[in-house]
């Protein structure tokens, strides 16, 4: 079985889950299927996809980590019509708070190959509208930043409220409504690498530094991600190969974004190994500058089609084992 245990975003990471995209044959029983000006730039994508998943597998296995992956069964859904999305975010689906896994949603389609790896008394699985994700919960020790999915309903809220909190831990809750780990990163204490101001640093992280990037990650790709918005932006449904804003939304995103988002954008969206080695998305002159004053050893790891699925390295991985217990690192 795989062990499960989180108590901060920077413990020695030991046991990992990896997701995966989607494969071109898929869209075998869709129209698009016989559009190659769509299909051809799809399958790049498909093909990048796995290859960049297979070289953050390589990074983690060589720096001591289990690793386990997720692959959508295609068969048992029939059609890409049937599905939202490939397991390709396991961070935005689940949390390892403590000593527990939790998944909760209406359902795990393309995940449960890796849950049924679980022990049932470290796995909590709660069929109801809302999520709990380290996407949008931020845990250092015995402090927990909790930005509530709006889904989430009032019950549950408190519910896994006092139960952490019986648990030892100080639960912080806000209702920003995004995902907090990609506008602000824990490197490690005292580091921190953010956005804008998302918290009240000053308060929640006395004497702790934090670099400021602004105008970065999402905010720099925000015309790709309304041409997203404009077609869609999920699946491509039956019909659509004459869709001449979907043809330009694939061809522009491979042509036009791939190489900028490479070479412009620094994504906050980073995985810790460990105090001291992190994997992030490129370089960036005044982050690894603070990486290095803090003692820390930066991976690059280029993800190329995060934007297109809406994920970092952080969101593309779940981290299932960290080395550590509960300590108090605010005081």
């Amino acid at each position: 079985m795989i062990p499960i245990k989180g108590y901060a975003t920077f413990d020695p990471l030991k046991h990992c889950w990896l997701g995966s995209g989607f494969k071109t044959e898929w869209f075998h029983d869709l129209d698009i299927y016989k559009n190659d000006k769509i299909m051809d730039p799809l399958k790049r994508i498909a093909d990048e996809t796995e290859e960049d998943y297979q070289t953050l597998e390589k990074i983690l296995k060589d720096a001591g980590v289990e690793t386990y992956r997720s692959f959508l069964d295609i068969d048992k859904v029939g059609s890409l019509k049937n599905i939202f999305h490939p397991p390709i975010t396991p961070r935005d689906h689940f949390a390892v708070i403590g000593e527990k896994l939790y998944a909760m949603g209406p359902g795990f389609l393309g995940y449960a190959d890796v849950l049924k790896q679980i022990d049932r008394k470290n796995l909590e699985i709660v069929h109801t509208a809302g999520v709990i994700s380290t996407a949008q919960i931020c845990r250092v020790g015995k402090d927990l930043w909790w930005d509530v999915h709006e889904d989430t309903k009032e019950h549950i809220i408190n519910k896994y409220k006092k139960v952490w909190e019986d648990e030892g831990f100080r639960v912080h809750t806000s209702n920003r409504g995004y995902h907090s780990d990609g506008v602000f990163c824990v490197v490690k204490p005292g580091c921190i690498v953010s956005l804008h101001d998302v918290q009240d640093y000053e308060k929640e992280f006395p004497g702790w530094e934090v670099l400021y990037l602004p105008n970065q990650s999402w905010d720099k790709v925000d015309p790709f991600l309304k041409m997203k918005k404009k077609v869609g932006g999920k699946w491509w449904l039956k019909g659509e190969e004459h869709n001449d804003q979907l043809i330009e939304f694939v061809n522009t995103w491979l042509d036009d974004w791939v190489g900028y988002v490479e070479e412009t954008v620094f994504d906050v969206n980073m995985l810790s190994i460990d105090q001291n080695t992190v994997i992030c998305n490129n370089y960036n002159k005044e982050v690894f500058a603070h990486f290095k004053k803090h003692k820390v050893e930066p991976i690059v790891f280029n993800f190329r089609h995060r934007y297109f699925w809406d994920g970092g390295v952080h969101c593309i991985t779940q981290d299932l084992y960290r080395e550590g217990t509960q300590e108090d690192y605010i005081g």
